[in-house]
Parts: structure tokens; C-alpha cells; sequence
């Protein structure tokens, strides 16, 4: 699909981007391209992970066991197993210590913290900001997030305090 005005696409098993009228933009050089957001685009380079601009200049060289797109400014990256957040610039801005995460959204991301496997929700500095205890977690949208409260696997939503505005019947 195209975002920001450039589509992904796979020509001879390497994939690049083309514009709205089917140009070539960014000749298919990467095993995978995803879509841009924020201005850049996820490849895959080998077994790595890293981002282009849309002139296909590696801007955060493949260095990512896995990543993801980005959203508020931070991208989900995966090192040694542990996931944490970078910037637009590559740097480290949260350091890869998570189980699990998930995108930021309204300011908070949801993510496992070690062994629990508790889903809880840290701010964009990495803080703590609602204390793990879901079953399981979904981004913010409209100061709402979907949760599972407890083991009964019905889905309700949390306001940014942690409570329950709709409780689990879902």
C-alpha cells in the first residue's frame, strides 16, 4: 500500500518504492521495505533491521534483531531479545529491557516487563506509568485502551490511570 506517497513493491525478489505514477523512486535493493511513517520506511537488510528515507539513503543502518514502524516520534526495536525504543535518529531512547512492547500512542506504550507476563504501560521517557497487571494490552485512542483485567479473557477499557471505564465483557 502507498503512505507518504510512496508504495512498496518487489521486482525480482528484492523490494524498493515507486511513486503514485509507478516510477522507480527507490530501486529494489532491500529483502524488505515496509511503509513509511514519520517520514521514514523499515527494511530489511539480511537477518537486520533498519530505515530509509524516501530517497532510499539508509538513514538508521540494519542493526535490529526486529523493528517496527514509527509512531510519537519512537520505533519499537528488538536487541538480544528485549525490546525497547529508538528515535528518528537511531539513538537508543529506551533502553531494550521489555518482554514485549507496542507502540506509543496518546504518550503511553504498552509492554510485558520481565517474567510476569503482566502487561503494563510506560511514558516516552521509559517510566512506569500504569503497573502491570493486564492479561493483555492494546494502544490508546480517545484516552482509552483496550485490556483484559483478569484471567476470564473478555477484553473491557482502561482510562490512563489503569481503571477500568468499561469493564471486561467483551
Amino acid at each position: 500500500s502507498f503512505s507518504e506517497g510512496l508504495g512498496s513493491v518487489t521486482i525480482g525478489g528484492r523490494a524498493g518504492y515507486i511513486d503514485r505514477t509507478g516510477k522507480v523512486v527507490v530501486p529494489p535493493q532491500f529483502d524488505q521495505a515496509w511503509a513509511f511513517t514519520e517520514g521514514l520506511a523499515l527494511v530489511k537488510l539480511g537477518r537486520k533491521w533498519g530505515y530509509v528515507d524516501k530517497t532510499g539513503k539508509v538513514v538508521i543502518p540494519p542493526q535490529f534483531d526486529r523493528a517496527w514502524t514509527f509512531s510519537e516520534g519512537l520505533a519499537r526495536v528488538a536487541l538480544s531479545g528485549k525490546g525497547g525504543y529508538i528515535d528518528r535518529t537511531g539513538k537508543i531512547a529506551i533502553n531494550p529491557q521489555f518482554w514485549s512492547v507496542g507502540d506509543f500512542s496518546e504518550g503511553l506504550a504498552p509492554v510485558i516487563l520481565k517474567y510476569s507476563g503482566m502487561w503494563g504501560y510506560i511514558d516516552r521517557t521509559g517510566k512506569i506509568a500504569i503497573q502491570p497487571r493486564f492479561w493483555n494490552a492494546g494502544e490508546f485512542s480517545e484516552e482509552l485502551a483496550p485490556a483484559i483485567v483478569k484471567s476470564g479473557g473478555r477484553w473491557g477499557y482502561i482510562d490512563k490511570t489503569g481503571e477500568a471505564v468499561i469493564q471486561p465483557q467483551f
